[in-house]
């Protein structure tokens, strides 16, 4: 610890601890030193320490076990939304937070979808769509359950690595992803959910309802996403 740097003590302590969980020194599960041994091993104060601890509760890293200590948290993806990364694939954000994306692809077919899939791609009432379906994954643990729509003229996706980032597909055919209206609400597991992303059915989810438009605001997908909450932090700097 940097006794006189304009960076509080309690902050230098958090930032040292989620150094250690990004490097794999901290892993989930770990239980963390008591108040006692950070004091005496970083020669701080325990409020010092006590605060540090706050913070990480706070941002999900750590959490608190009554009467029996502090522990590692289960690994999140945490995606921070401010008005320079509005629209921002799964795989970019993974990466900004020191994780490595995957996923596993589920099922890729053409459907007629029902009226608001089709109001949100600006399409006929009996116009097919691609529908790609995929398990995505941070650090090869299960996050969320991918349902993305696409047009017809989007069918080069058929010829693309689709375990891989459609975002870095689209850039490469001069479609820039720009803009985006997005809804989130509670759900509940169905069975099929629960075993992908191991959970009990009914578990609470989270549903990420999104519309995803280029440079020109022509609609890019529709997407339907259930996340494991337990696995997932949102920020939003406005």
């Amino acid at each position: 610890m940097v006794k006189n740097s304009i960076i509080p003590l309690y902050q230098q302590l958090s930032d040292e601890i989620k150094s250690q969980i990004s490097e794999g020194k901290l892993k989930a599960g770990d239980r963390l030193m008591t108040e006692a041994e950070f004091s005496q091993q970083y020669e701080v104060s325990r409020i010092t320490v006590r605060k540090a601890i706050e913070l990480l509760v706070d941002e999900g890293y750590v959490m608190r076990k009554q009467g029996i200590g502090t522990f590692i948290a289960e690994k999140k993806l945490r995606r921070v939304v401010d008005s320079d990364n509005l629209v921002c694939s799964f795989s970019e954000t993974s990466r900004m937070s020191g994780q490595e994306p995957s996923s596993d692809l589920l099922s890729v077919e053409w459907v007629v979808p029902d009226a608001s899939v089709q109001n949100h791609l600006h399409i006929g009432e009996n116009e097919k769509t691609l529908k790609i379906v995929r398990l995505r994954k941070i650090d090869g643990v299960p996050v969320m359950v991918e349902t993305n729509y696409y047009s017809q003229k989007m069918d080069f996706l058929l010829q693309s690595n689709l375990t891989g980032s459609t975002y870095e597909v689209f850039r490469q055919h001069g479609l820039i992803p720009s803009h985006a209206i997005r809804s989130i609400q509670i759900c509940y597991a169905t069975a099929e959910e629960a075993r992908l992303l191991g959970v009990k059915e009914n578990h609470p989810l989270l549903l990420q309802s999104e519309e995803t438009t280029d440079q020109n605001h022509q609609v890019l997908h529709y997407s339907k996403v259930v996340v494991n909450s337990q696995r997932y932090v949102l920020t939003v700097i406005t």
